[in-house]
């Protein structure tokens, strides 16, 4: 059976200037990733944190916005066979000292081998490391583009189906969030069950606002897309809540044919679009 890391690499192969990822900016141009975008620059992370010693299986927490960032680096740790784990950036919409708490007890729970984030909020994420525990830090700032892993030799590609791929944590609701363990197995069968419920093609067009670190903007707007060669449109969750017209422009602009909406967010839409 393929794993996430043999799948990224078949289209890449197949398609490699087909439009992956396209992400919605605010004040600037729309920043539209090919296939060979995607894999030479995620290439790139998984390379930086092989050199500072992270091995396949090993889990990474990344804290970072909405950007071509995170996108590169959640997939190079795929590329290497890491354990990604995404938790949301600090923002003025979160209680910083709830915030705070809850960053060091997720870290503590989880045991990361590594954590990539920026540079100024460094300092932030090293207090929140329980004393004596060794984390490497992976500041996104510093991976240089043009030192890539060979594609062809990505660690990722030897992990087994039934290995661990990453990380869900649950929303944190009624306590502490949960880091649930999914593996390649089960993540490629769910999105083989939900593709088909959706009737999912090859001409569909997704277009999301959802956070990353949920689950239903993680498997149904990025990796399922990524995974099954569809192109996915990606508006920051704090854009969506500023200016939610602006989904409604994307989904004409892109001609999108799903887009996922809990009930809250009709009612919101309803409130503020003219």
């Amino acid at each position: 059976m393929q794993n996430f890391a043999s799948i990224l690499l078949d289209h890449y192969r197949q398609h490699p200037q087909q439009t992956a990822i396209t992400l919605l900016a605010a004040s600037q141009e729309d920043d539209a990733i090919t296939y060979e975008q995607l894999l030479q620059r995620s290439s790139a992370y998984a390379h930086q944190l092989a050199s500072q010693g992270v091995k396949p299986g090993d889990v990474v927490i990344i804290i970072l916005q909405h950007s071509d960032d995170l996108v590169y680096a959640y997939w190079g740790t795929i590329l290497l066979g890491v354990i990604p784990s995404i938790m949301p950036f600090l923002t003025e919409k979160l209680l910083s000292d709830r915030y705070r708490t809850d960053l060091k007890a997720l870290i503590a729970h989880t045991q990361p081998k590594g954590i990539i984030t920026y540079r100024e909020f460094e300092e932030e994420v090293r207090n929140a490391v329980p004393d004596g525990q060794s984390v490497e830090m992976l500041l996104c700032e510093d991976v240089d583009m043009s030192r890539n892993m060979p594609i062809d030799q990505v660690s990722g590609l030897q992990r087994d189906a039934d290995e661990v791929v990453l990380l869900q944590h649950s929303s944190g609701t009624t306590g502490l969030q949960k880091g649930v363990a999914l593996s390649h197995r089960a993540v490629l069968r769910q999105l083989d069950v939900y593709g088909e419920a959706l009737h999912l093609t090859d001409n569909d067009v997704i277009v999301s606002w959802l956070p990353l670190y949920h689950d239903m903007g993680l498997i149904a707007c990025f990796i399922m897309p990524v995974l099954k060669g569809v192109h996915t449109v990606l508006m920051s969750p704090f854009e969506w809540v500023r200016a939610p017209y602006r989904l409604i422009l994307a989904i004409d602009k892109f001609k999108g044919t799903l887009v996922w909406l809990p009930n809250f967010a009709y009612t919101f839409c309803a409130q503020k679009i003219r």
